[in-house]
């Protein structure tokens, strides 16, 4: 038994050198790259832990697996690196692309998890990073560097956010009977700030949906037995999508339309100070 003990003492410390040595390497490749990075934009900042993980997903397209990342950010880029410097960026676009961030829970002493959605070279992208606290607490910061006014507001909105989709639709108009006449058939994902209407992987539109009004879902007298619609106005214009289950989707774009025009959590808390206003929304207290 006592030997059984001590070879398992010795597998551990065997393991826990093997694992300091790749982390070892993996902190080296990334202040390599990261070297690169600030010396191609001295503006730039860069974000490195070894307990961080990121993937990349096309909507309706492929999917990166979870891995180890430098995220950096500046006023004129925004990238996601893998630590192999032979292989290229998993995704690198405009802070004016980024459509949305927000972390899906609140903060928690250990790994917390952020989303971006991003609109880039034709498609809708979410990138999901996982990082523990405090280095979580400094690229939200960060971001809030580069983002809107306006996506800095929707950061600070009350959860959940609102995502559903994408699902197979398409559009569909009145004929002069009144018969419902569908198009080429596409999806529809929703987001906390968007509704991206979806070719395959290729954006064929997108509608912000603090413009969106006047939402229901409809039932088609034409064809009962078909799949419903959700009807609603963006910009004075008249539109509808055919679509299962329509009536959940409208419930949940009515809902994330809703949320659009909600004030920040920070501003409904009136006894706060305006300086301590960053810092409530970071902390989530």
């Amino acid at each position: 038994m006592a030997g059984i003990i001590v070879g398992l003492f010795g597998a551990a410390a065997t393991w826990g050198a093997i694992a300091a040595v790749r982390e070892g390497r993996r902190h080296g490749a990334a202040q390599t790259l990261i070297d690169r990075l600030q010396e191609a934009d001295p503006a730039c900042t860069c974000f490195y832990v070894g307990a961080g993980r990121a993937s990349v997903e096309t909507i309706n397209g492929a999917r990166s697996r979870r891995e180890p990342f430098v995220i950096a950010l500046s006023p004129s880029r925004v990238g996601l690196y893998p630590l192999n410097p032979d292989l290229p960026p998993r995704v690198e676009f405009a802070p004016a692309e980024l459509r949305w961030f927000g972390r899906p829970k609140k903060y928690s002493p250990n790994t917390n998890e952020i989303w971006l959605h991003v609109e880039h070279a034709g498609g809708w992208q979410r990138l999901v990073l996982r990082l523990p606290r405090a280095q979580m607490q400094a690229l939200v910061r960060a971001l809030k560097g580069v983002a809107t006014p306006e996506q800095v507001t929707a950061y600070r909105r009350r959860r959940p956010y609102i995502h559903a989709g994408p699902l197979f639709a398409a559009p569909a108009a009145q004929d002069m009977l009144g018969a419902w006449v569908l198009g080429a058939p596409g999806s529809l994902y929703l987001t906390p700030s968007h509704l991206v209407v979806l070719d395959g992987t290729a954006v064929r539109r997108t509608i912000a949906l603090e413009r969106v009004q006047k939402i229901a879902a409809v039932r088609r007298l034409d064809q009962p037995g078909t799949a419903g619609l959700v009807r609603f106005e963006a910009d004075g214009e008249q539109l509808a999508f055919a679509l299962e289950d329509h009536d959940t989707f409208a419930e949940a774009l009515a809902e994330a339309a809703r949320r659009t025009l909600e004030d920040p959590v920070q501003w409904q808390r009136k006894k706060k100070k305006p300086d301590a206003l960053d810092a409530l929304d970071d902390e989530d207290e």
